[in-house]
Formats: C-alpha cells, sequence, structure tokens
C-alpha cells in the first residue's frame, strides 16, 4: 500500500502539504474556522503533522501510528465487551479486510487528522460500556463523555453517536426508552451536557462565522436521495466493492491487475485464515449477541447520519462517488458485526465447517489484497507523473524563468485536475510568477512560454522554449535523465 505518496491521494491532502510549506499554519487554521467549522483549528494541525518533518518516513510513521491508535480502541472495546480472542481476531480482520480507493480512504489520506477522531469515539464507547460492566462507577462516564466531545469538536459528525450511546443504555437498562427514560437520562446525562456545550459553541461560532461549504449545512429536500447516501456510504468499504468500483469506472483494466500479481499475495490472506480457523472456535458464545449485533449494525449507519443530509453529499451520492470519510468510521463496526453473525450461526467446532469458513475468509482476504493491488496500479499511474512534475518544478530550472511565463503542460489536466492547485504546488518551489495551461488554443506568444512534457514510457519529463508552431530547438531532460539536452527539433503540441 502507498502511503508515503499520500500528498497526492485526494485533493485536501495537496492542499494540506502545500499549506505547511508555506508557513502560516495558526493562520491557516483561523482562516478555515472562519468557514463556519470552529473545530478546524486543531484539526488543521492534526492534519499538518506528518508533513512537517519533509520526510516519507515520517509520514509513513504517522500512518501506521494513527491506525494502530484506532486498532487499539477497536481491540479494548471488543475485549471488554466479549473476550480477547474476539478482539485479537478483529484487528486482525481490520488489516487484512483493508481496502484502499481514491475515495479520501484514510488509510491513505487525511492521515491522523480523522483516525484520532474515529479513535476517540472507539475509547469513549469502551469507557462507556465499563460503566456497566465495573459498578457504575461515575468516572467511566464522564470519561466517555469527554471523549466524544473532544471527537466531535475534531469532527462534527461524531456528534451523531449519542444515538449509539442512547441505545446501549437503552439495552443496559432491559427496556424501552419509554419504560426507562430515567436510567437512560441519568446514564447519558453527562454526555448530553458535554454535546449541549459543543452545540452551543458550535451555534455560537457559526452565527459569527456563517458557513459557506455545503457538507457542513442540513439539508432535507430529497429525503431517499439522502437515505441512499447513508447507506451508501456505510457500506463503501465492504470488503471488494472498492476493486469492482474500479474495475467499473475503469481505472484499471483486468489485463494490468493481472500484471501486477504474485503469488506472494496469497501469504498475508494464507495467513489470516490459519489464525481464523485457530481462534475463531475460541470466541465465547455471548448471551446478548443479538444486542451486539443491532448495535454493531447502528454503529455502521451512525456516522453517516449527519453527513447525508448536507446537500454536497447528498450530491455526491448521486453520482459516482460509493464511500467517504465515514465510510472509514463504518469500517470499525464493520468488521466486528461480521464475526458477531458468523458466531451466531456457528456454534460448534466442526472442523469440516471451520475448513469451509476459513476458506471463505482467505477468499475476502485476497479480495482485498486484490483490491490493494489494483489500487497500486491504479495510483503508480498518476503517482509517476506527480513526482516528475514535483521534481522539475523543485529543480533549478524554474527559478529561471520570467514573471509571466506561461507553462504548457501537453495531455496533462494538472496535479487532482486543477490547473489553480498546480500553480500553487510549484509557487512553494519557485518565485516566479507563472501560469499553467494544457489548451493550446489559450497560449500567448507575446509572453514568454515554455514547455513540460511528461513521457510515461521512459517517466522523463522534458522541457524547453516553445515556439508558435509548437516546436522547441532546445528541449531537454528536466527529470528522469541528469538533465540530458535533445539535439533534434521536437514537435510538442
Amino acid at each position: 500500500m502507498i502511503t508515503a505518496e499520500s500528498v497526492f491521494t485526494v485533493h485536501d491532502d495537496i492542499l494540506t502539504y502545500m499549506q505547511v510549506k508555506q508557513g502560516n499554519l495558526l493562520q491557516t487554521a483561523v482562516d478555515d474556522a472562519k468557514h463556519g467549522r470552529i473545530g478546524h483549528i486543531p484539526l488543521t494541525f492534526l492534519l499538518y503533522i506528518p508533513y512537517f518533518f519533509s520526510s516519507t518516513a515520517a509520514v509513513r510513521i504517522c500512518a501506521a501510528l494513527s491506525i494502530v491508535f484506532d486498532m487499539t480502541a477497536l481491540y479494548c472495546l471488543v475485549k471488554n465487551n466479549v473476550n480477547k480472542e474476539a478482539a485479537f481476531l478483529t484487528s486482525l480482520l481490520f488489516i487484512s479486510f483493508a481496502c484502499i480507493s481514491n475515495q479520501h480512504n484514510l488509510f491513505v489520506s487525511y492521515i491522523i487528522g480523522h483516525q484520532i477522531p474515529s479513535g476517540l469515539v472507539l475509547f469513549s464507547l469502551n469507557e462507556f460500556t465499563k460503566y456497566y460492566n465495573k459498578k457504575k462507577k461515575n468516572i467511566y462516564l464522564i470519561r466517555s463523555a469527554a471523549l466524544l466531545f473532544i471527537a466531535s469538536f475534531l469532527y462534527e459528525a461524531c456528534a451523531a453517536y449519542i444515538v449509539l450511546f442512547l441505545l446501549i443504555a437503552m439495552y443496559k437498562n432491559k427496556g424501552n426508552i419509554f419504560r426507562n427514560s430515567a436510567d437512560v437520562l441519568i446514564d447519558t446525562h453527562y454526555h448530553t451536557l458535554f454535546l449541549l456545550a459543543f452545540v452551543l459553541i458550535y451555534v455560537l461560532w457559526r452565527r459569527a462565522y456563517p458557513s459557506d461549504y455545503d457538507g457542513a449545512q442540513l439539508y432535507f429536500g430529497n429525503i431517499p436521495q439522502s437515505i441512499k447516501a447513508m447507506f451508501k456510504y456505510s457500506f463503501g468499504m465492504t470488503p471488494g466493492l472498492p476493486a469492482a468500483a474500479m474495475l467499473i469506472k475503469k481505472y484499471i483494466t483486468p489485463q494490468e491487475l493481472k500484471e501486477s500479481l504474485s503469488l506472494l499475495m496469497l501469504i498475508p490472506p494464507a495467513l489470516t485464515a490459519v489464525c481464523f480457523f485457530i481462534v475463531f472456535p475460541k470466541i465465547k458464545q455471548c448471551k446478548n449477541k443479538s444486542a451486539l449485533i443491532l448495535l454493531c449494525a447502528a454503529g455502521i449507519v451512525t456516522p453517516n447520519l449527519i453527513i447525508s443530509f448536507t446537500p454536497k453529499y447528498t450530491e455526491w451520492a448521486g453520482s459516482n462517488s460509493y464511500s467517504y470519510v465515514t465510510s472509514f468510521y463504518s469500517y470499525f463496526f464493520l468488521i466486528p458485526l461480521f464475526l458477531l453473525v458468523l458466531k451466531s450461526f456457528v456454534k460448534t467446532n466442526n472442523k469440516p465447517v471451520m475448513a469451509l469458513l476459513s476458506t471463505f475468509v482467505f477468499a475476502l482476504s485476497l479480495t482485498c489484497t486484490l483490491n490493494n493491488a489494483a489500487w497500486n496500479v491504479y495510483f503508480g499511474k498518476n503517482l509517476s507523473r506527480y513526482e516528475a512534475f514535483s521534481a522539475a518544478v523543485k529543480s533549478s530550472y524554474f527559478d529561471t524563468l520570467e514573471n509571466g511565463t506561461t507553462v504548457f503542460i501537453p495531455d496533462y489536466t494538472g496535479i487532482h485536475n486543477d490547473m489553480s492547485i498546480t500553480k500553487s504546488f510549484a509557487a512553494i518551489y519557485t518565485d516566479s510568477d507563472i501560469t499553467f495551461s494544457n489548451n493550446s488554443d489559450e497560449i500567448d506568444f507575446s509572453s514568454p512560454v515554455v514547455f513540460l512534457k511528461y513521457y510515461p514510457e521512459t517517466n522523463t519529463m522534458t522541457a524547453g522554449t516553445l515556439n508558435s508552431d509548437f516546436t522547441s530547438s532546445d528541449a531537454f531532460y528536466i527529470y528522469g535523465n541528469n538533465n540530458k539536452p535533445i539535439d533534434s527539433i521536437i514537435s510538442v503540441k
């Protein structure tokens, strides 16, 4: 899985990277918050952490630690409510079933920024269930409520988890909310107070700085589409779906995927299947497994309750978007739900049955491995071009360009298909005021014009002065071949 190059994974990551390089972090955080989302002040700094050190190793470490943080929270939650064997297997499948995609997938993007809130929610749920398992000590409720408050402050969609806490309180008080309403309200009163404080802060901030972001505005104009969005995003990381989406959308061809395969890909799924065969029978049969299944099902949907009723994500779900940031939150409950459902049907340790289930787990894990191989092929093609462009603009050649120069990049739509982002990215490394274009009809030769052309076959990038007939006689390899000059006239258009 590619993680060190996460800066190029999604639109927001490249913006974060540029903001880090440009400095003025506090001002940037405040400016973001003035768009109506006060939580962006601390969230912005979390997002910046992986890029502070200008090191791919640091990015990889941050990515790994953020996932470990979430896995630890998931392990503790399952261990305290089922047993350690279930917790171990949940953590193993969490990684083995991980599916990478280009849909704001938190295994490779938003490193730290959104993994922290998801982990805090899981730790909050763990503290809340401890309250019932350990003689109802109020300290567990206070800690749980505080963690939920912090998670909601960082990402407001986490506030919807109050629904899950109410459901747990209803179950633990052995009744429904109408018969046991007093007990339910007592057990969740800290959470209610903390969330009311959050909502008050959020609303007051929004009054001072109204939101201009349609992804943070409630919208009830198309309820059926919002419900569809909620379920679409909730199950967007189901093993197999991202791979199917990449093939259907033709991000990668079956032949390209076939060429990326190797026998080594069988090892992780095989190890997962062996561990499953050994550990699964040791998961205890829970008396309350039906309730846990319902709570996990609710946990899958809950993180998408708010965003699905906003104009932006309702529209996205109606287009080609099949998952989002919150799909990662749902994934945490998808894995234990898978185990609980299997355990509810398999009540014996019959070896032929276990062999069949282990084969099924192997197949699912292999599907996810193939998905990630497809992702690496798809993203690798774009990454090579990104790396070549990045190396080119970092070279001394760009410092020699005059202000007002137009850089013609044929056959390239820019970083994340956005020429303004491409220009901003280049501005990090050169003081020259330059414009990028891939439209030959827009080129004005009254000002200096140069070109950059990428050759995917050799992973090289050529630069030089562009003539009005779209040829160049002073071209040279600016990246990939030590600035080696090209002697002959080349055609660029």
